[in-house]
């Protein structure tokens, strides 16, 4: 078991649980191991299981993350917010054609 357990962390996994049984389902319960919302599930030719936390997108924001150079851009203004390089223009409510 030590050589596995080696191997694993080498490949940056550490040991969760030691033992889940499927139940009648298939299911496998793994309680509070899992906080993220949602998780792709791969499996390799072994049998063994990957989840891979993953986010939904809007469909509305989709060409954001499909653009490199759009993409590139808004992190560089997202960097710049955080570190307070920023110019505080007051609200925009007057232009706005909402009611």
């Amino acid at each position: 078991m030590a050589n596995s357990a080696k191997a694993i962390e080498q490949m940056g996994f550490h040991l969760e649980k030691e033992y889940a049984s499927p139940d009648q389902r298939g299911r496998v319960t793994l309680g509070s191991v899992l906080s993220h919302g949602g998780y792709r599930v791969l499996r390799n030719d072994r049998g063994q299981v990957l989840l891979d936390p993953v986010v939904q997108i809007p469909a509305s924001e989709v060409w954001l993350w499909q653009n490199p150079q759009l993409r590139a851009s808004m992190e560089r203004a997202m960097a710049q917010a955080v570190a307070g390089k920023f110019k505080d223009l007051g609200s925009f409510a007057d232009y706005s054609a909402d009611e």
